[in-house]
């Protein structure tokens, strides 16, 4: 947190998830990444009992909303978006009845929100650090999910993340530059809802053998120290989860004839995938005669 008079300005880092997506939920490790990309939340008291929120992204401004001293709804954009907004204010405000809520809220994306990589979550966790609230707790009430884009927040590096019952674990981790010098970050253009696909994903059966496979790849992958050996454990999650989610690989689907691996991240079949290469040109060349444009090497999108 910065302080300038009474200015204070959080900051919350992006995601993705490379290994243990919709089984984390569940108990097994994932390996996530904090992003380069996220979001700021500067706050101004206001000498009015009232809130004032503004949402902006590269596009410009895309929520708005004024409260009273009640935290009823003044005036808005997003009717859903400024319920969301006045339920965990409250919340704060009920948790933390000396916190000062009569503020000149902003928060700020440095990207496209449409890219998937954290609107929800950094929100939670600016929210809480703002708040000094448990984001776990916050997240839990509002969009759900595992966690780990609440751990990867805060992170600095690479997380391996658990969630068990009673505890949220996040260990930060180094991956060889050996690999991560081979990884191509790919919009697919096809944004996924994680709450949906959440849902749709308890309805999926899976077993203790499934988590345990998991927490193998996650385990191997942190000491992986060839991108061939990587690539191996790419390969086996892809083909671990593909018939748990009942969708088809993404390799599969639309890139069969691309020579290295591709691995679905997230929610599937939707934001960014994963392209292992050899050459960086020729990949990209190869993903831009398929009509994908938007791309970013592990340097340029990872912490």
């Amino acid at each position: 947190m910065k302080t300038e008079n009474t200015t204070q300005v959080f900051s919350a880092a992006g995601k993705l998830m490379l290994f243990g997506e919709y089984l984390v939920i569940n108990g097994a490790k994932s390996l996530a990444f904090p992003l380069k990309f996220g979001q700021t939340l500067e706050i101004n008291p206001l000498p009015e009992s009232k809130i004032l929120w503004e949402a902006t992204s590269p596009d410009g401004l895309w929520f708005n909303c004024e409260l009273n001293e009640k935290l009823e709804v003044v005036e808005t954009n997003n009717d859903e978006a400024t319920g969301l907004l006045a339920r965990l204010l409250g919340e704060c405000h009920r948790l933390r009845p000396e916190l000062n809520v009569y503020n000149h809220f902003k928060i700020n994306a440095n990207f496209d929100l449409n890219w998937g990589l954290g609107s929800s979550s950094t929100f939670v966790s600016l929210l809480c650090q703002w708040a000094k609230m448990d984001p776990y707790k916050m997240l839990e009430i509002s969009f759900g999910g595992s966690g780990y884009d609440i751990a990867c927040a805060t992170a600095k590096k690479p997380i391996v993340f658990e969630r068990t019952p009673h505890y949220h674990y996040a260990q930060e981790i180094d991956l060889s530059n050996n690999v991560t010098d081979k990884f191509l970050f790919v919009y697919l253009g096809q944004k996924q809802n994680s709450r949906d696909e959440i849902k749709r994903f308890g309805k999926r059966s899976h077993t203790e053998a499934d988590i345990e496979q998991m927490d193998a790849i996650v385990d191997k992958a942190v000491n992986s120290s060839t991108i061939e050996d990587f690539e191996l454990l790419l390969n086996q999650s892809e083909d671990l989860l593909s018939p748990i989610l009942g969708l088809e690989k993404l390799k599969d689907r639309i890139f069969a004839d691309y020579k290295y691996s591709i691995k679905s991240l997230g929610a599937w079949g939707g934001d960014f995938f994963l392209a292992t290469f050899r050459d960086l040109d020729k990949a990209k060349d190869y993903f831009k005669t398929k009509g994908f444009t938007t791309m970013f090497t592990y340097k340029e999108l990872v912490k």
